[in-house]
């Protein structure tokens, strides 16, 4: 109701201008940013949005040196804000067509050292003294996904972002809970412009309105 409001109420203002430096983790710009944008740029045609894909921590940075106008960011390590916009569970995946996970020594697709998803699923492996080899690691949401798509190894992702192809691996498959974490956008310390904050409003809305199973079924 608040994004079909706002539709409304570009008829009854002034549109709005100029040009926002967006930034956002590959693993979210794929799977539904173009979607986020694409009903954006149907309510303000006249603000031009520059996206930039990177992992969290760099966005952090670079938003907080006013690099950034907005950035949508993964909590965790030392990247925090004030402006959460939705909690969300991280889940063991596998392949719906192989049995990977019941190789005795599994092989695993983690992201990038210093990731916080990679610390919990290996301290996750850890605890519970499961044999396992890490067999792809990459900062590329894309690589990782494809080598669990294929067969070649399990991994884990948030839930929304859950591809068709996957299965989710549960406490009944022998799988720890690897708990939850929350998503967040970053403004840049100067005064915000009301184009950036139109598009934060839409961001956060929209995600906040996802739905995990729809997504999964596409």
């Amino acid at each position: 109701m608040s994004l079909n409001d706002e539709a409304v109420s570009t008829f009854q203002r002034p549109e709005l201008t100029g040009t926002v430096r967006f930034g956002t983790p590959d693993d979210y710009a794929d799977r539904f940013l173009p979607e986020i944008l694409a009903r954006f740029a149907r309510t303000h045609p006249l603000v031009t949005v520059d996206v930039d894909c990177l992992n969290s921590s760099t966005l952090f940075e670079r938003t907080r040196r006013g690099e950034m106008d907005l950035a949508l960011v993964t909590f965790g390590c030392n990247v925090q804000t004030d402006e959460p916009v939705r909690r969300e569970p991280l889940v063991w995946v596998t392949s719906a067509r192989h049995s990977t996970h019941l190789l005795d020594v599994m092989p695993l697709a983690i992201s990038h050292a210093g990731c916080e998803w990679r610390a919990t699923v290996l301290a996750a492996l850890e605890k519970t003294r499961r044999k396992y080899r890490a067999a792809y690691s990459s900062p590329n949401s894309n690589a990782v996904n494809a080598a669990v798509q294929s067969g070649l190894a399990v991994g884990a992702v948030p839930e929304m972002c859950v591809r068709p192809g996957m299965r989710v691996l549960t406490e009944k498959d022998g799988f720890p809970s690897l708990g939850s974490f929350e998503i967040g956008l970053m403004r840049k310390p100067d005064r915000s412009s009301s184009a950036v904050d139109a598009l934060a409003r839409h961001v956060a809305e929209s995600l906040g309105n996802l739905n995990a199973g729809i997504m999964a079924a596409e």
